[in-house]
């Protein structure tokens, strides 16, 4: 893990949550987040504590992915979260059912961020499994959470946000059904050109993932570089399980 807290921002390789909320007060965001005995990294050590604890398979420690949460420094006029609050974590992944748990937990959250820093988003993705997920709130009032997993076995039922337009949403395909008839789907070369091909010939649009979102809204973490403003340093902080 490097301590230069002066390091030119690269980008952070995404896999798991984060939030994001318009301050540059980092000691509100601490407090909402109920975060303490903080120490200050750099953006990459930052990057690279979230991504180990959300890949931590110690079956040892309960509270492996749940004792510290990195917080940025001001990106673009942006702070951003990763990770969750104890009490968040544990209200999801001690439900009886975590993934049906989730949505509730994040609404909530982004409820309150907003209602004291006037906006707050949410951003999900995996990179196992393809999995992403959005939430928009501002002054207290959820605009859009949209998840593509439950999008995808349940339908979505909008209303799609201004940042969506222009894309396909991640459950939805776009092709016609029978496109992809006459292709053997294990010649992936062959899949893959005739996917390009259909795509340019019926204007069919991109699909977006929460970081394209995030691009439009807030601030991609996946993407920052010389061109970031970077304001304060970062913080890696403990949580209520962490200080316990």
């Amino acid at each position: 893990m490097t301590d230069d807290t002066n390091e030119a921002p690269g980008p952070v390789h995404l896999c798991g949550f984060w939030y994001a909320v318009p301050t540059a007060d980092q000691g509100s965001v601490l407090d909402a987040f109920d975060l303490g005995e903080e120490q200050v990294v750099s953006l990459r050590a930052g990057a690279e504590t979230w991504n180990l604890d959300q890949h931590s398979w110690d079956a040892d420690d309960a509270h492996a992915a749940c004792s510290r949460v990195f917080v940025s420094p001001v990106l673009d006029g942006w702070t951003l979260v990763f990770g969750s609050s104890s009490l968040d974590h544990h209200r999801v992944e001690d439900a009886d059912d975590p993934e049906a748990a989730l949505a509730p937990v994040v609404r909530e959250r982004c409820v309150a961020l907003s209602r004291r820093f006037g906006a707050a988003h949410w951003y999900g993705m995996s990179c196992g499994d393809g999995w992403t997920a959005w939430c928009v709130a501002e002054n207290g009032e959820v605009l859009r959470h949209y998840d593509a997993f439950d999008a995808e076995e349940n339908g979505d039922d909008g209303p799609r946000h201004p940042a969506e337009a222009g894309y396909l949403l991640p459950h939805e395909d776009g092709f016609p059904e029978d496109a992809f008839d006459d292709v053997d789907v294990s010649d992936s070369a062959a899949f893959t050109a005739l996917h390009d091909r259909l795509k340019r010939e019926l204007c069919i649009p991109d699909t977006c993932y929460a970081d394209d979102i995030a691009a439009r809204l807030s601030v991609n973490p996946g993407a920052l570089g010389p061109h970031t403003a970077v304001v304060g340093q970062g913080v890696v902080a403990l949580t209520a399980c962490g200080r316990g």
